[in-house]
């Protein structure tokens, strides 16, 4: 009984790792692209907040859920699709990492605009490039995790 309540919780937490990373993603460049200074400054400490509780979470549920239905099933977990998946999940989780320390230098950046009523410095949009670059492989990965999961040949 164990086995299908950890795969209740493994797509679960999938799908809130994805969705919420899609959204925030989408906020993200809808704010941070923006260039307005009091929107980022105001909004974009939330839109970080939220998505690293979100993605922290989920990430940890994916880990345990992921990692004790292997266990059960008799997977081992560095071999064949799962071993694959794995490497994704490290590959999502690298670009996740910079991503959200972009995020906070560029709300650090719109507060410090904000309070000097100055424009936003030419290294705001040089960590705006990058953070959207950084998306790019992350969903890319995502992507192939649920392809992996859902196409494994068992």
């Amino acid at each position: 009984m164990i086995y299908p309540i950890l795969k209740l919780l493994h797509i679960m937490s999938a799908t809130i790792l994805f969705g919420g990373g899609i959204f925030a993603a989408l906020l993200g460049t809808i704010v941070f692209g923006s260039k307005k200074v009091k929107v980022i400054a105001e909004v974009g400490p939330h839109i970080v907040k939220v998505e690293s509780y979100l993605t922290v979470l989920s990430a940890l549920a994916q880990i345990i859920t992921g990692w004790w239905m292997a266990s059960l099933a008799g997977f081992p977990v560095w071999t064949g699709w799962l071993g694959w998946a794995l490497v994704l999940f490290c590959i999502a989780g690298l670009c996740w990492i910079p991503g959200v320390w972009l995020q906070h230098r560029m709300v650090d950046l719109c507060k410090k605009a904000s309070e000097t009523s100055s424009e936003l410095p030419a290294v705001y949009h040089e960590l705006f490039k990058n953070w959207t670059f950084l998306g790019l492989p992350s969903t890319a990965a995502m992507i192939g995790i649920f392809y992996l999961m859902v196409f494994k040949s068992v």
